[in-house]
């Protein structure tokens, strides 16, 4: 008799575990649904699909947004950012890039290193200097592909206008 009630009770919270189990799905597939709903997205997408997607869309809104807080800052007449000094320059397969730029100067420092990777380049040492109300960025890299080198023309036209 002892064991008959050991079994049921062992039933019954299993069957509690599988109800709960049962509503998280749901409420899982609610969330993804309701996510999916607000991505613009003309297909109907897989749970992955989706994730994908609203990934890939917050992204896109958080490089629009910061765009868009650099030019509200330009427009803005009491602002007057100090205008972004940028040198590049090159030895063999080293490539150094050097920046100067106001303390309210506000760009993501990982777009840079981004642009120097997507162009091929490996970043080998970065460094920050604070002077007065003046910031002082120095990258070197050096080419991944020594044979293929870094455009630097390419480089500096990319850099552009992720500091502008």
């Amino acid at each position: 008799m002892v064991g008959e009630n050991c079994s049921a009770a062992g039933s019954s919270s299993r069957a509690q575990r599988n109800i709960k189990e049962k509503h998280r799905r749901m409420h899982m597939k609610d969330l993804i649904s309701q996510l999916g709903s607000v991505i613009p997205c003309n297909s109907k997408l897989s749970m992955p699909q989706i994730l994908d997607e609203a990934t890939s869309y917050i992204m896109h809104l958080q490089k629009n947004k910061e765009s868009l807080e650099r030019k509200k800052a330009l427009l803005k007449g009491d602002d007057h950012p100090e205008p972004t000094v940028m040198n590049i320059s090159t030895s063999g397969s080293t490539l150094e890039v050097n920046l100067i730029c106001g303390l309210n100067r506000n760009f993501m420092f990982h777009e840079i290193i981004s642009v120097l990777e997507e162009e091929g380049a490996e970043v080998i040492n970065v460094t920050r200097f604070n002077s007065g109300d003046r910031v002082i960025f120095s990258v070197q890299s050096k080419a991944i592909n020594s044979r293929i080198g870094v455009e630097t023309e390419r480089v500096q036209e990319r850099l552009k206008d992720v500091i502008l």
